[in-house]
């Protein structure tokens, strides 16, 4: 999908979490589009691109939105919900186990499958943008990364996940990162 449709339909997708996302939404916005970006840059089998295929749209739009909707940064069941919620209101049910893994394991420290793997595919996808392409890339080039970057800006995306997590570790000293999985 060409950059000008995705945008169009992952703010679609978003509309109804406006509020919520508030000043954030644009930072988020880009992120998801950042992933599914990168996820078109990792794939590498037949068939159509992540972003022409409705389970990366899915858990893209959906694989962090718990952080806004269920304020806490233990938010992957939230995130769950919620496109479990959204698939099944939008005829597309039987998706839901698939994007549910897509979503609990994209931040796995170590492998969740075959590179070729949806849920690898997209958990790669959504560690080069975290780590703003320092730790691992994954075959994306720094100059890829960059033009994303560009394309998508930062917006404030990384300022706000250090903030989440500074809060996080103040509150809950012993459980700072629940979201990771090794």
């Amino acid at each position: 999908m060409d950059s000008t449709a995705l945008r169009k339909e992952i703010d679609r997708r978003l509309e109804p979490w406006s509020a919520q996302l508030g000043p954030d939404r644009v930072a988020y916005t880009n992120h998801v589009l950042r992933v599914i970006s990168l996820s078109d840059l990792i794939a590498k089998g037949p068939g159509p691109a992540p972003s022409d295929r409705p389970e990366f749209l899915a858990a893209g739009v959906f694989h962090d939105l718990g952080i806004w909707t269920a304020g806490t940064f233990d938010y992957l069941a939230p995130s769950e919900e919620l496109a479990g919620h959204w698939l099944e209101g939008n005829g597309q049910s039987e998706l839901t186990p698939l994007v549910t893994r897509m979503i609990d394991q994209h931040h796995k420290l170590r492998s969740a499958g075959d590179a070729d793997d949806p849920v690898e595919i997209f958990r790669r996808a959504d560690a080069i943008d975290v780590e703003m392409a320092v730790l691992g890339r994954f075959g994306v080039s720094r100059s890829a990364y960059r033009a994303l970057t560009e394309e998508f800006p930062d917006a404030g995306f990384h300022r706000r996940l250090l903030q989440l997590g500074a809060e996080r570790l103040r509150t809950h000293p012993f459980s700072p990162l629940p979201v990771l999985k090794w």
